[in-house]
C-alpha cells in the first residue's frame, strides 16, 4: 500500500533514511513517548502474526487476548499510544479498493474450493491464500475499548475520511511517531511529526540468561558474546509485534524514517514528495491494466524496477527544478507537473491525441491532493477543539457534511414557521457524531453517506453460489438505507450516475470537474506541496467547495418534493468478480407499515432516530421478524446470535418456497447445525479455541454456513448502529470461534447448548429446519463432490461464470 515501490526502496537504503531507537530507555522520559497506529494495518499485521487459522470464520477469544497484550507491553516500555481507523473511502480510490478485492479475496476463495480438500488443507497453502476474518476489526475495537477503560495511555480515533493523512496531522500535533505499513507515512509531512514506522521493523528484546548459554557451547560461547546471540535467537523465535510471554527486562528496538529525510536523499524539497509519489504510482492512481489509461504504464518502460521509477522520477524532476534561463524557469507547480509528465511520457507526445496529456496531468494534480493536511491556522495544541472533531474546527471538518444534508435543507427553508424541526435535524447529527467518534457506528456506514456506496465484507464462500451478502445481507441493509435516508438524508444520485456508475465514468467525471475550474485546482496543488505560500488558508478550500455544492444539492431536495429515490451502489461478490449492484431505497413509510401491528402501530412523522429507545429496538426485533418472549428474554450477549440464527433460517426457508428448487432446498440448516452454531460461542470467559486438540477438517458445506452467520452478523450489528440501539445489542464477535463451528459440525467434538438459547432460536420456526436425514447422506455427497471435483481443477474458467445471481 502507498507510493509503488517506496516500502522496498526504505528498505534498501535503510542506512541512509532511518534512525533506530531502544524503549525503554536508559534516560528519564519527563512524559511518554507517543505513538499513532495506523488501525487497519495494526488488525492485518497482529491476524497474520498470531498463526489464528482464518479459514473457519476467525478465532476472536484469542486475538482479543493478543491486541491487549500487544498494547499493555507497548505501554509498559513508554509509549503512549493512539490507534487511527479510516473513516469513508474516497471515491477516487474506488478501482484500487476493486482491484486488491478481487486480487485478494475473490481469487483466494475462486483458489480454494477448486483445490483438492487434502491440498487446501495444508499450512502453505492456507498462508498463501489468507483472507482477514470479517469480524476482526469489530474484535479488536472491542478490546481497545476494554484497555482504554484501564489506563489514560491509549486513545482511539476514527478518521474523518481516510486515515493516512489524519494519523499523521495527528501526529504533528502530539509530536508523535505513526506506526504501521504503508508507505504514505514517510511522504505525508506535518510540523511536529517525528517520522514512519514500518510495523514489521519493531522488534522485542529479552535480556540474556547466561546458564543456558553456559550449558549450549560451554566457554566457547563466552568468547562470541552470548548477549549478542541471545538477541538474534530471542528475534528469530518472536512473533512480529506479539511479545514473548517473558516480561522481564523487555525492550523494544524500532526504525524510524523522517520525510525529510528521504527527500533530502532525492534532492527534492520535503513539499514535492507527494507530487513524486503521485508520478510513481499511489493508491489513488488509476489502476487500469489499459496502457490509454493508466498514468504508471505510459511513464515508465518495462524494464525498470518500481524502486528504479521512483529514482527515475525524483532525477527527472530535480532536473527540470535546477535548470536555468528564464525560459526554462518553473513558474508553478502546475508548470512543474506539465513538463515532468511530458518528460516521464515514454511515447511521442505526437502520437497521442489532444487531451490525452491534459487528461493524464488531471490524474496526477488529482493522486496529489489526496496528500492535502488542513493547516492548523489558530496553531492549536490540544486536542478536541471541538466536539465534532479531535483535529479540526467545525468550519474546516470534512466529516459534518455527511451528517448535514437534512439540517442544512431545513435551514434554507425560506417559509419556515419555527426551529423545531431544525433542532431535530441537528439532535439526529450531534447523535450520529458522537457515535462515530466513539466507534459505535461502522466507518462503512458513513460510506453510505459519503459516496452513496455500500462495501459488505467479503470472505470465503463458494463462487459458483449466490453471494451471502446479497442473498442474507441486502433486506436488512435496504433498512439501514431506508433510515438513514429519514434520519439525516443520503446523496441523490446525478442524471449521469443514473445511467452506470463504470469505472471509466468515474475517471471522466473528475476530468471534467478539473477542466470547469482549472485555477481553482491549480491554487490548491500550489496549497498541497508548497507550504510557505503565503495564501495557505487557500489549502482548505477543496472542502468548503465541497460543502459550497452540498448547500446547493440540498437546496434542491428542500423545494423539490420529486425528488428521485436515493440509488446505493453495492459493491458484493458477482461470481468470480467484484461488481456494482444499484439498490433503490425503499420508502421509510411503506417499509414500516410492513412490520406495523395493532398493538404497534409505527408513522414516519418523528424520524425513527428520535423515538424511544425501546421503539426502536422493538423494529429491529421486528425488521430481523423476531419479535418474541424468548427472544426478548435473553441476555444481551446471546441476543444477536440468536436474531443471526434466526434470520438465516427464515430467509433460506422463504428462498426456498420462492422457487421449490432442490438447491435450495439443500440451503437450509438442520437442527444439529443450529446447535453447533450456538456452541460455538465462548459464553464462559475461560472457552476458545484454544481448548480444540487439533483442527477441524474443512468441508464445503461448513464454510458456506460460516460464510451465511459471519454476513449476517456483520448487517445486524450495523442495522443496531443505525437504530442508534446496540447497547442493548453487543457484537458477540469476539465470543465467536470458527474452529469451534467447524469442529462441531465434523463431530470431533462434543455440543453442549443452554435450553434456554436454543427455545428462543427455533421453537416457533421449527418447520424452517431441514429434515436431520438429510445430513447424513450430505457426508457421502460432500465426499463424493470432492472427489469429482478434483478433474475441475484443470477445466476450463467459463465454468465459472454460471452465477447465480437471480
Amino acid at each position: 500500500m502507498g507510493v509503488h515501490g517506496l516500502t522496498t526502496y526504505l528498505r534498501e537504503n535503510r542506512r541512509k533514511l532511518s534512525e533506530t531507537y531502544t524503549l525503554p530507555s536508559s534516560l528519564p522520559l519527563a512524559e511518554p513517548n507517543r505513538i499513532v497506529v495506523d488501525g487497519w494495518s495494526f488488525i492485518y499485521d497482529l491476524y497474520r502474526a498470531s498463526g489464528l487459522p482464518w479459514v473457519y470464520g476467525g478465532e476472536y477469544a484469542p486475538f482479543h487476548k493478543l491486541v491487549t497484550t500487544v498494547v499493555n507491553a507497548w505501554v509498559s516500555v513508554g509509549f503512549k499510544v493512539y490507534f487511527v481507523f479510516d473513516g469513508p473511502c474516497p471515491d477516487i480510490k474506488f478501482q484500487t479498493i476493486v482491484s486488491r478485492l478481487t486480487q485478494t479475496h475473490i481469487a483466494h476463495s475462486l483458489i480454494f474450493f477448486r483445490t483438492s480438500s487434502g491440498s487446501r488443507a495444508t499450512p502453505r497453502f492456507l498462508n498463501e491464500s489468507r483472507i482477514i476474518p470479517p469480524l476482526a476489526y469489530t474484535a479488536c475495537l472491542d478490546a481497545l475499548t476494554a484497555v482504554c477503560g484501564t489506563t489514560d495511555q491509549i486513545e482511539v480515533h476514527h478518521a474523518d475520511e481516510e486515515g493516512d493523512p489524519y494519523a499523521v496531522e495527528l501526529a504533528g500535533r502530539v509530536g508523535a511517531f505513526v506506526v504501521g505499513t504503508d508507505s504514505d507515512f514517510v511522504v505525508l509531512n506535518a510540523e511536529g511529526y517525528r517520522g514512519y514506522i514500518p510495523l514489521d521493523e519493531m522488534v522485542w528484546n529479552t535480556p540474556v540468561s547466561e546458564e543456558p548459554a553456559a550449558v549450549e557451547d560451554g566457554e566457547f560461547q563466552q568468547v562470541r558474546k552470548a548477549k549478542t546471540r541471545q538477541k538474534t535467537a530471542a528475534f528469530a523465535s518472536g512473533r512480529g509485534i506479539i511479545p514473548p510471554e517473558s516480561t522481564s527486562g523487555l525492550t523494544l528496538s524500532f526504525t524510524a524514517y523522517l520525510p525529510t529525510t528521504l527527500a533530502s536523499h532525492l534532492n527534492l524539497p520535503v513539499t514535492l514528495l507527494p507530487l513524486c509519489g503521485a508520478l510513481v504510482g499511489n493508491d489513488f492512481s488509476n489502476q487500469s491494466t489499459s496502457p490509454r489509461r493508466n498514468v504508471q504504464l505510459l511513464f515508465f518502460d518495462r524494464h525498470l524496477s518500481l524502486t528504479q521509477r521512483i529514482s527515475h522520477v525524483a532525477a527527472t524532476m530535480q532536473t527540470i527544478l535546477s535548470s536555468k534561463g528564464k525560459s526554462k524557469q518553473i513558474g508553478s507547480v502546475m508548470d512543474l507537473i506539465d513538463r515532468t509528465v511530458n518528460a516521464l511520457l515514454v511515447r511521442s507526445i505526437s502520437s497521442m491525441g489532444s487531451g490525452e496529456v491534459e487528461a493524464i496531468i488531471e490524474r496526477v494534480v488529482e493522486a496529489t491532493l489526496q496528500y492535502a493536511l488542513p493547516k492548523n491556522e489558530e496553531e492549536t495544541v490540544d486536542l478536541w477543539p471541538t466536539d465534532i472533531c479531535a483535529l479540526h474546527e467545525a468550519d474546516i471538518c470534512p466529516i459534518l457534511p455527511l451528517f448535514s444534508k437534512l439540517v442544512t435543507a431545513e435551514a434554507l427553508l425560506e417559509d419556515r414557521e419555527n426551529d423545531d424541526e431544525l433542532l431535530k435535524r441537528n439532535d439526529i447529527r450531534g447523535q450520529y457524531l458522537s457515535a462515530y467518534r466513539r466507534g459505535r457506528l461502522d466507518p462503512k456506514v458513513l460510506d453510505i453517506l459519503h459516496t452513496g456506496t455500500a462495501w459488505p465484507r467479503l470472505f470465503l464462500e463458494t463462487p459458483d453460489l449466490e453471494t451471502v451478502s446479497r442473498a442474507l445481507g441486502r433486506p436488512l441493509r435496504r433498512w439501514g438505507y431506508a433510515i438513514l435516508h429519514d434520519a439525516v438524508g443520503l446523496p441523490l444520485p446525478s442524471p449521469e450516475e443514473k445511467v452506470d456508475e463504470t469505472e471509466s465514468t468515474s475517471v471522466e467525471s473528475v476530468e471534467d470537474d478539473g477542466d470547469e475550474d482549472d485555477d481553482d485546482d491549480q491554487d490548491e496543488l500550489v496549497d498541497v506541496v508548497e507550504s510557505d505560500s503565503e495564501d495557505e488558508k487557500n489549502l482548505i478550500a477543496p472542502l468548503r467547495g465541497a460543502l459550497e455544492r452540498l448547500h446547493v444539492e440540498d437546496n434542491d431536495v428542500a423545494s423539490s418534493q420529486s425528488q428521485p429515490s436515493p440509488i446505493i451502489t453495492e459493491y458484493v461478490r458477482r461470481g468470480v468478480r467484484v461488481a456494482q449492484e444499484p439498490v433503490t431505497v425503499p420508502s421509510i413509510s411503506d417499509l414500516l407499515s410492513s412490520i406495523s401491528s395493532p398493538d404497534f402501530a409505527l408513522t414516519a412523522t418523528v424520524p425513527i432516530v428520535l423515538q424511544s429507545e425501546q421503539d426502536r429496538f422493538t423494529i429491529l426485533l421486528r425488521v430481523l421478524r423476531s419479535d418474541t418472549k424468548l427472544v426478548r428474554a435473553l441476555p444481551p450477549e446471546q441476543l444477536a446470535v440468536a436474531l443471526c440464527l434466526r434470520w438465516v433460517l427464515l430467509t433460506l426457508q422463504d428462498r426456498t418456497l420462492e422457487t421449490g428448487s432442490k438447491e435450495r432446498e439443500k440451503e437450509r440448516w438442520t437442527r444439529r447445525e443450529t446447535q453447533c452454531f450456538l456452541a460455538a460461542f465462548s459464553w464462559v470467559a475461560e472457552e476458545d479455541s484454544s481448548s480444540l486438540s487439533a483442527f477441524p477438517d474443512i468441508h464445503d458445506r461448513n464454510v458456506q454456513l460460516t460464510a451465511q452467520v459471519l454476513a449476517v452478523l456483520e448487517s445486524i450489528d450495523q442495522l443496531s448502529q443505525i437504530l442508534l440501539v446496540n447497547d442493548r445489542l453487543p457484537s458477540p464477535a469476539s465470543l465467536f470461534s470458527g474452529a469451534a463451528f467447524h469442529s462441531h459440525l465434523t463431530g470431533k467434538t462434543a455440543v453442549n447448548v443452554d435450553d434456554t438459547l436454543l427455545k428462543a432460536c427455533i421453537d416457533d420456526i421449527a418447520e424452517t429446519l431441514a429434515d436431520e436425514k438429510k445430513k447424513k447422506t450430505k457426508k457421502n455427497r460432500q465426499n463424493t463432490a470432492v472427489e469429482v471435483r478434483k478433474p475441475a481443477k484443470g477445466g476450463s474458467l467459463f465454468d465459472l461464470l454460471v452465477d447465480a445471481e437471480a
